[in-house]
């Protein structure tokens, strides 16, 4: 379902007005978000990525969703390339982002996404059996007609990830869909992910997380990553027989990888 080949992402980082003077000719230099990232997930797979901030987990997740183009290497989705058939490889993605602050809060939950709809190119009867079916998926029936501003963090959250699944993709990307959220408002997106999403419909999850019960509860796969690179990437079966916990898996990883470095 997606390859990822030798990907790499430098930013540039800008200059300062005393480097514009002194020395207005010299190359600009550049931040490594990811270095030579290489990963195979297959289709099914639920992925947790792991780090800390910085590590390069929103990079590459972005990447992989067609919204920015790797600096060197190549990643295919679905057997298209992100860069070469870029329209082609998004369709196959939807994005759920932890901080939803795009959606229009004087609407109602269904009128955004009827708008977001219509920017994905659906319309008509269509669209509108979509946005229900959605809604009822997601669990927000009495509130669909209710501006959004009046939602609760929780419910904000599902109508992002209804947002998400607008356009039916085989992928969807989570990034930290749970990290403002009570621990009520927790159960409730675990149980939607796993059970509604992942187990009724099988979509790929690729979901970027800080919490290792999220991993345990939603995840088959675990990749570790730190400073731009993938240090480690197992199934969780196989952390449970051999480390214990995903958390000593984790920081077993981090370790080895410090250990190297110096």
């Amino acid at each position: 379902m997606i390859q990822i080949t030798n990907v790499s992402m430098l930013f540039p980082v800008p200059k300062r007005y005393r480097d514009y003077l002194l020395r207005p000719f010299a190359k600009g230099k550049h931040f490594v978000a990811l270095e030579r990232v290489n990963l195979e997930i297959n289709d099914g797979d639920r992925v947790a990525f792991l780090g800390v901030n910085g590590a390069g987990k929103t990079t590459l997740l972005k990447l992989i969703g067609g919204l920015l183009y790797p600096t060197t290497g190549a990643i295919v989705i679905d057997g298209s390339d992100t860069v070469k058939h870029n329209l082609r490889a998004r369709r196959n993605v939807g994005f759920v982002l932890n901080e939803e602050r795009s959606f229009y809060w004087r609407l109602s939950g269904t009128e955004n996404l009827v708008f977001f709809g219509t920017l994905d190119n659906l319309y008509g009867a269509g669209l509108q059996s979509k946005v229900q079916e959605l809604v009822s998926l997601v669990g927000l029936e009495k509130a669909a007609h209710k501006p959004v501003a009046t939602y609760s963090s929780g419910m904000k959250q599902r109508l992002a990830i209804a947002r998400g699944l607008l356009c039916d993709p085989k992928i969807l990307i989570l990034d930290e869909p749970t990290r403002t959220l009570d621990p009520e408002a927790v159960e409730d997106v675990k149980r939607l992910v796993s059970k509604k999403i992942h187990e009724s419909q099988q979509r790929t999850l690729l979901i970027s997380t800080h919490r290792f019960d999220e991993v345990e509860t939603l995840c088959n796969k675990v990749c570790v990553m730190k400073n731009g690179n993938l240090i480690a990437y197992r199934r969780v079966e196989e952390i449970k027989a051999t480390f214990g916990s995903i958390a000593d898996f984790y920081y077993n990883s981090i370790a080895a990888r410090e250990a190297v470095a110096t």
